[in-house]
């Protein structure tokens, strides 16, 4: 997972670098020669290209040949990262899926009865094709809630008049969300079952500071 952050985070460096170079000169000058010392200046970099799509350049921009072009710093931005069609259709669901939690917890927002999205838990009615999309995946983490709940029918209609629910009609979602009883974490700020007060720490970040701590 943390390998995972990194590739999107020197993605999204390769790309916004590049982007912000005809407005922020020196800025972006200074950026890229400090992570690249030796890899010539920004003004002279292709435009960030991913798989399926046709680089460009800037206007009159050259090309260093000694720099690297498989995933340096000049050249295509890393693997494929695509890795087919079944992959980024289930990214695209997913995504579709947290922007209809998105919509569902921010009137909880507005009214005040959360503060945060991390405050929320989430219910969600379930079917076979969302359990398997959805079977790797810390859907919490992704909400950036405090808890997914993903609910069969039955437990649906149990919990139905508990809860107020939207149903979206395009992708026919069941979604609910209230307010967490959790402790919040004083490091991650998560709203987790082993906080046992509010800036208490939880499992993994006590483990995290206790690492830090045995490292000084």
């Amino acid at each position: 997972k943390r390998m995972a952050y990194r590739t999107v985070l020197d993605t999204l460096f390769h790309a916004l670098v590049r982007y912000a170079a005809p407005v922020l000169v020196f800025t972006a000058e200074e950026v890229w020669g400090t992570r690249f010392p030796d890899g010539g200046s920004v003004h002279l970099l292709e435009w960030p290209t991913l798989p399926g799509t046709t680089p460009s350049r800037h206007p009159g921009a050259g090309r260093d040949p000694s720099l690297p072009t498989d995933g340096g710093v000049d050249g295509e931005m890393g693997p494929d990262l695509r890795q087919g069609d079944e992959l980024v259709e289930r990214w695209d669901r997913l995504r579709g899926l947290r922007s209809e939690v998105t919509e569902v917890i921010e009137p909880h927002r507005q009214n005040k009865s959360l503060g945060s999205s991390l405050q929320a838990e989430v219910l969600i009615l379930t079917d076979d094709d969302l359990e398997v999309q959805t079977q790797d995946i810390d859907l919490s983490e992704l909400f950036i809630t405090s808890h997914v709940h993903l609910l069969s029918i039955e437990d649906f209609k149990t919990r139905q008049g508990q809860n107020a629910y939207i149903r979206f009609p395009d992708s026919g979602d069941c979604i609910g969300a209230s307010r967490t009883a959790h402790h919040k974490c004083g490091r991650c700020w998560r709203h987790l079952p082993e906080v046992t007060q509010d800036g208490a720490l939880c499992s993994r970040c006590d483990h995290v500071v206790g690492a830090m701590e045995g490292a000084l």
